[in-house]
């Protein structure tokens, strides 16, 4: 008997994800346009620590430094640097994310955005489908083994699929069309 099992569960996001970044603009130099960035972004994470953020749930994404260039009479003179750097920021707290975002924007973030909502931890999620789904698929093939008279043994396989939806497929004695054709004299499995 082959039998397939949907496991499902839902559940409220409980973290948020935000990218902040800071962009200084052009500096005459590329030690000056980092200082700067070094001293803004110092502040931009002191913030977004002061409001309860770990320091394992910032992380950087992204530091650059560009050269900036002015284009006259068809020739190319540089200008300055200008430097940026981002931080993605995890906030366990879904009612601080306004908080954290009017704080560093005050602190020189000057690049947000990227808001998302997700699940922490969603393996567990996943564990608690897939019991679920095995479970359905158990009492299917028990409903099939009565209906056909016979009885269920040892699982033989099983597979469960990743991602949206679930469905792990147990296996246990015969598959398919072999078991309603030789269902009334095959031998019940151990």
């Amino acid at each position: 008997i082959t039998v397939q099992g949907q496991g499902e569960v839902t559940a409220k996001p409980d973290v948020a994800r935000i990218t902040l970044g800071v962009t200084t603009g052009t500096q005459p130099t590329a030690k000056a346009a980092l200082d700067l960035l070094s001293r803004r972004f110092t502040d931009v994470v002191n913030a977004v620590k002061a409001r309860g953020v770990k320091e394992e749930d910032a992380k950087t994404t992204n530091l650059s430094i560009h050269p900036q260039y002015d284009f006259r009479d068809g020739r190319q003179t540089i200008r300055g640097f200008e430097a940026s750097e981002s931080i993605q920021v995890t906030i366990r707290d879904l009612g601080k994310i306004g908080d954290v975002l009017a704080k560093t924007t005050q602190e020189g973030v000057n690049q947000a955005g990227g808001v998302t909502f997700e699940i922490d931890d969603p393996h567990a999620l996943q564990r608690e489908a897939q019991e679920k789904a095995i479970e359905r698929a158990r009492e299917n093939a028990e409903q099939l083994a009565k209906a056909l008279g016979v009885r269920l043994g040892r699982v033989k396989t099983f597979h469960a699929t990743g991602g949206r939806p679930y469905l792990p497929i147990l296996t246990a004695g015969l598959s398919g069309a072999t078991a309603l054709a030789r269902a009334p004299d095959a031998p019940a499995p151990p």
